[in-house]
């Protein structure tokens, strides 16, 4: 594949034949030994391979000051961009819209990079950032559909966009590190099985960074709108029943178990279960007693048997009697 990332560490940094004995890359590139720079803010070290559909940089960072890295991008291609070690986080600057992206450590992020010039400012400390771009054209027939969080970034490479863009952030973890290990470690200059990796490595964190994000967003979906669901069941059994419902009917209806029921409600709207049916019985009581409802027929829409269970009820948790709510709301 054609070169078309340049991270000008020359610009910044001198290279040397040199680096302290304890400076070594976090994950070693088997195809070519590092290349070693130094300035008086730190050291880095670059690891690149190309291939025919792909091409990975590795820099790792020893830094004694925040430095920003020129990179000139000469054409459109998609890049995953990682930060698997870090003290703190990174961020992606592009120097024509002057916008950038954060990447926290142990996160990465898909970037849609056109043509022009951009900056990554790397913190002090010891950093670890692994680059993989690729040909955008490998996504056709359909089969990004399963990758919902790069349809922004293919559409921006198949119409040729001279806007960059991202995709959100995902968990860079052990997982997704051993694999980029064994990337780096299956890839051999004049191997013709090099270039199988590298698609074969493409598609393999492709895919992982489809777990991470379900993991993270969409599992958190699911569980948000299950909390929506319990919600709307109990605000309907109180509307139908009133007090004279178990909340584990509820559960039972929702098809999940009590301690989750409670585990739900509580997560989104910080109550327990019982504590939203006094609320919502609560609410319901104050608009009937608003409208005029005696407090008898009041007690029997919320299920109580004895008006004065329900009166007790309603002092209790308002300090005022119905006739003294009624008053007041109704002056």
């Amino acid at each position: 594949m054609k070169k078309n990332t340049h991270f000008r560490l020359s610009q910044r940094f001198q290279k040397v034949d040199d680096m302290p004995p304890d400076f070594i890359p976090h994950l070693k590139l088997a195809a070519v030994p590092p290349i070693a720079y130094r300035s008086n803010v730190g050291y880095i070290l670059h690891q690149q391979f190309d291939g025919l559909v792909g091409f990975i940089n590795c820099l790792d960072f020893d830094l004694k000051a925040t430095e920003r890295i020129p990179i000139e991008i000469k054409g459109n291609d998609i890049h995953m961009l990682y930060l698997p070690e870090g003290e703190q986080g990174i961020v992606l600057s592009d120097k024509k819209t002057h916008v950038g992206q954060a990447i926290a450590p142990q996160r990465g992020r898909f970037f849609y990079l056109p043509e022009g010039d951009y900056e990554l400012w790397v913190p002090s400390g010891l950093h670890f950032v692994f680059n993989f771009y690729f040909r955008g054209s490998i996504f056709r027939d359909g089969n990004e559909k399963p990758f919902p969080y790069l349809y922004d970034l293919i559409a921006d490479f198949r119409n040729g966009s001279d806007q960059s863009s991202s995709s959100i952030d995902f968990k860079v973890g052990n997982r997704t590190c051993l694999l980029i290990k064994t990337i780096l470690s299956n890839l051999k200059r004049g191997d013709l099985d090099s270039e199988v990796n590298i698609l074969w490595g493409i598609k393999k964190l492709i895919k992982l960074s489809k777990e991470k994000i379900f993991e993270e967003y969409d599992k958190i979906s699911e569980s948000h709108l299950k909390s929506k669901e319990a919600y709307a069941s109990i605000n309907q059994a109180v509307a139908e029943y009133g007090q004279g419902f178990k909340l584990s009917d509820i559960a039972v209806q929702l098809n999940i178990s009590k301690d989750y029921l409670h585990l739900l409600i509580h997560s989104y709207y910080g109550l327990s279960p019982q504590e939203l049916k006094i609320n919502l019985m609560l609410d319901l009581a104050k608009r009937y007693i608003a409208d005029g409802m005696n407090t008898d027929a009041v007690a029997y829409e919320l299920g109580y048997s004895a008006p004065s269970s329900f009166v007790r009820f309603f002092k209790r948790k308002t300090g005022m009697t119905t006739t003294e709510f009624f008053k007041r709301n109704n002056q």
